[in-house]
């Protein structure tokens, strides 16, 4: 029997792009995705020998429909389940039988079964196989749940057979799963647990050891993206784990990696120093809100003794720059919030802000309420991706949010005070620049590329001369970061009401509206959440 993993496309509309796709650095590099769905992999990784196993990703080719086979198999999150549906459609009026699986299929199982043949949720490893045996022998059951969460010992490398890897930007590995908190507009505890889970440390350094290379150059242009919840979950874990890549990044076998931590990273100092010694270049932490306000209503656990200035500082000493993560649009935030959060990303010279218009995701309590208040506008789950505004706000207009998410990628990814920015970085001592050859090549790549506005090569052209001037370190990658962040917030011109002008010029004004609240970067000591 033939099984058929298919990656279908994040968006319905091809034409439309998320921010994590990074599409300009891809051309400018010459990858053709950031990464294929780590889940998928490691399913197929999961299926018994016996099977013949096929992985088609949507990105690099059009899905051939009448590709022979026996089994066609999806996953999709909510933001991505449409298309999902689309693809299992079409299969289907093929006679294929199709089975899917992940967050979205785990929450809404009696929704999707009305447009694939089976659904697998829960965490796959252990449930699958029995799947495919029921399936092989002609008597698989419409709904398989996971029974529980497989010990991560247990589970296989993902199969990358058949997978070129110079198409991809990074590598990725999994080391832990679960999270003991529950975040109201968070499902992680749904779907992978209230308890931590870990992969022994030396299975970690054996995946890593067989991640697949594809010659010096595209290795020395990859990273490899931990995509734990909470790399942290567990700090002697960590520990651990971390002083066994040391000698492996020494021996050349650990490229520059990134993690999503908390700020509490930065309590550990000797830990820090081991997460640069094991080869990590970036954390990426999940900061939400610059309101202590909103994070207590979210339920956002915060267990935490430094202000916001010595964390940041202690990380950046590390030579670590930090992707801050942050959502707009809670029922706490003011129109300020925009500067607000603007501002406490330069005070703090977080290099890599990411925003996220709030998203009341199916299987959150979030999502609950504001259904019950009738706040939802639509069930469209292809707009629940977090640059869409899908609910009605308490604070601002629903054109003021999708304007102010807009504003921020602007005001920190093309302005002069983002050039401020990276330049800020780029004179502290700890990380070398890069060097003359590296700068050349990039300045060459980014002449050759046609997808860049007047407005991106002009900060492009600024950020070299930055990058080359006395006193600073300038890393190219960061500079294309911010040029396909640049490229990001062009895209996101579509977007703009017609009073774009006028609000962008109020979220400038600003100031801290007294129904904001405590900033965080104003206490000198922040406490969980409700204490």
């Amino acid at each position: 029997m033939k099984i058929l993993f298919v990656a279908t496309r994040k968006n319905v509309d091809p034409r439309e792009r998320e921010l994590y796709e990074m599409d300009l650095m891809n051309e400018i590099l010459g990858f053709r995705r950031s990464l294929l769905d780590l889940g998928l992999l490691t399913v197929a990784g999961c299926t018994p020998e016996r099977f013949e196993v096929a992985i088609r990703d949507e990105y690099l080719a059009p899905i051939d429909f009448d590709e022979p086979c026996d089994l066609v198999a999806l996953s999709a999150k909510t933001s991505c389940v449409k298309r999902a549906y689309q693809v299992a459609e079409e299969f289907r009026r093929r006679g294929r039988k199709v089975v899917l699986g992940g967050i979205h299929a785990s929450l809404r199982p009696d929704e999707a079964l009305e447009h694939v043949d089976h659904v697998v949720t829960g965490e796959a490893e252990e449930i699958w196989p029995r799947f495919l045996d029921d399936f092989e022998a002609g008597k698989a059951e419409r709904r398989y749940d996971s029974p529980g969460f497989p010990d991560m010992a247990g589970i296989p490398f993902p199969r990358y057979a058949g997978l070129d890897p110079k198409e991809f930007l990074f590598h990725q590995l999994q080391t832990t799963r679960g999270c003991p908190f529950r975040c109201r507009f968070c499902s992680v505890p749904d779907i992978s647990g209230q308890s931590f889970r870990f992969k022994p440390v030396e299975q970690v350094c054996a995946e890593i050891k067989a991640l697949p290379r594809r010659g010096k150059l595209v290795e020395r242009m990859k990273a490899l993206y931990m995509v734990d919840d909470n790399f942290i979950s567990r700090t002697r874990y960590t520990r651990e784990l971390l002083e066994a890549l040391v000698p492996l990044r020494r021996a050349g076998e650990v490229p520059d990696w990134s993690a999503e931590t908390t700020l509490n990273v930065a309590t550990d100092e000797p830990m820090l120093d081991l997460f640069r010694e094991a080869g990590c270049t970036t954390l990426i932490i999940g900061f939400e809100s610059v309101s202590e306000q909103t994070l207590k209503s979210m339920d956002k656990g915060i267990n935490f003794c430094l202000t916001f200035q010595e964390a940041t500082e202690r990380i950046h000493r590390r030579g670590i720059s930090i992707v801050g993560n942050f959502i707009v649009g809670f029922d706490t935030d003011p129109l300020s919030v925009f500067r607000d959060t603007r501002d406490f990303i330069f005070a703090n010279n977080i290099l890599y802000p990411f925003f996220s218009i709030l998203a009341p995701m199916p299987g959150t309590a979030l999502h609950e309420e504001f259904k019950a208040e009738g706040r939802l506008d639509t069930y469209d789950w292809s707009l629940y991706d977090t640059r869409h505004v899908i609910f009605e706000p308490r604070q601002m207009t629903r054109e003021e949010l999708m304007d102010g998410y807009v504003w921020l990628y602007e005001q920190c990814y093309t302005s002069e005070l983002a050039l401020a920015n990276l330049g800020r970085f780029w004179a502290r001592p700890e990380r070398p620049g890069a060097s003359w050859i590296e700068r050349q090549f990039v300045r060459w790549k980014v002449g050759r590329s046609r997808s860049i506005s007047a407005r991106n090569r002009e900060f492009f052209r600024r950020g070299m001369a930055l990058a080359e001037a006395p006193g600073k370190k300038g890393d190219m990658a960061q500079l294309l970061y911010y040029l396909d962040s640049g490229h990001f917030a062009d895209f996101l011109e579509r977007y703009k009401s017609p009073h774009y002008a006028a609000h962008a010029a109020r979220f400038e004004a600003g100031g801290v509206s007294p129904a904001a609240g405590r900033m965080q970067w104003e206490d000198r000591r922040l406490t969980r959440a409700g204490a």
